[in-house]
């Protein structure tokens, strides 16, 4: 019986040795051989910027890795289709087989130049800020056509294609010239003929009105400076006419306002041209490049009509409006 219970006792040691045995192996399999077992690799990650996506394909599978599905683009000074970012960045380690993300760049983006001609200066600069690029350096001369303060011309042109943040030089009117001219004989004359004929010339006009016994209403007695006296343009000349203020007589500025057509491509000039015809006849009194959304004031012009007057305006030779003042 002894004897049994001794066996007994053997085999259940024998087997309760196996089973601490059994656990500390397990222990080891688990905390120990299974890590190792399914731990990966990791590796370096190259330096690929500055390579294109086909470049850098080979050089990402020979390190272990591979690049991300999606590319991503971006603007940059860089040229267009180099490596401008990755992600994880170089000599980062990663595991084996991991995605890379790249961004190819596209280029510089290059918008078109607004065009600010016969804009005023302040609403000039507005425009080029507002369109992405820089307003610079501002030259002033004087000119014929363009009110003063307003733009003759700009650097880079309108149109074409600039990098954002450009800087654009523009040139603005001061006005005409001051030029000298031998002031004619207009007495005797009728008062609207020589009152067109002071505003073309560039003079500024003032009236007074008194009666005459010999010299019909409306027409002019006496001038100063008299005719031959040298002046300049922009000086003022008094005319004494026959008989009692009158618009008819002296005429009135055209309270006239145009805003250039803002067409579908707003970046490029407009050739406007205005053609007035009242009692005096008919000129033309603007007829030059405008930048679209340009206001034309004539009022502010200085220009002067007689009685009934019909206004014309013509963009790129297509006439756009029609109206009469009366």
């Amino acid at each position: 019986m002894n004897q049994i219970n001794n066996t007994l006792f053997a085999v259940v040691k024998v087997l309760l040795y196996f089973l601490i045995l059994s656990g500390i192996v397990g222990v080891l399999i688990i905390f120990v051989v299974v890590p190792r077992w399914v731990r990966t690799e990791e590796v370096l990650v190259p330096n690929i910027i500055g390579k294109t996506y086909y470049e850098a394909v080979p050089i990402l599978n020979k390190a272990g890795l591979r690049p991300a599905k999606e590319i991503h683009e971006a603007s940059s000074d860089t040229p267009k289709g180099e490596i401008i970012a990755q992600d994880p960045e170089p000599n980062f380690r990663i595991k084996y087989y991991q995605p890379v993300t790249i961004t190819v760049s596209i280029g510089v983006e290059l918008a078109p130049v607004p065009s600010v001609i016969g804009k005023y200066q302040d609403a000039a600069i507005e425009t080029l800020r507002s369109a992405g690029f820089q307003p610079n350096q501002v030259a002033r001369v004087h000119s014929e056509t363009y009110l003063q303060d307003t733009v003759i011309a700009q650097t880079p042109p309108e149109g074409g294609g600039q990098r954002r943040g450009t800087p654009v030089n523009l040139l603005v009117s001061q006005g005409p010239i001051p030029k000298s001219i031998q002031l004619p004989n207009f007495q005797e004359q009728p008062a609207t003929e020589v009152l067109v004929a002071l505003e073309a010339a560039g003079l500024n006009v003032e009236t007074v009105y008194s009666s005459h016994p010999r010299i019909p209403e409306g027409v002019v007695i006496a001038h100063k400076p008299a005719g031959g006296v040298l002046v300049k343009t922009g000086n003022l000349i008094l005319l004494e006419i026959s008989g009692q203020e009158s618009v008819e007589k002296v005429g009135r500025l055209l309270p006239f306002q145009y805003h250039v057509t803002e067409a579908e491509n707003r970046n490029l000039s407009r050739h406007v041209k205005i053609i007035i015809t009242d009692d005096s006849g008919e000129r033309t009194v603007i007829d030059q490049l405008y930048a679209p959304g340009a206001v034309i004031d004539l009022e502010r012009k200085g220009v002067h009509v007689f009685g009934q007057t019909q206004v014309i305006v013509l963009e790129n030779g297509e006439k756009l409006l029609e109206k009469l003042y009366k």
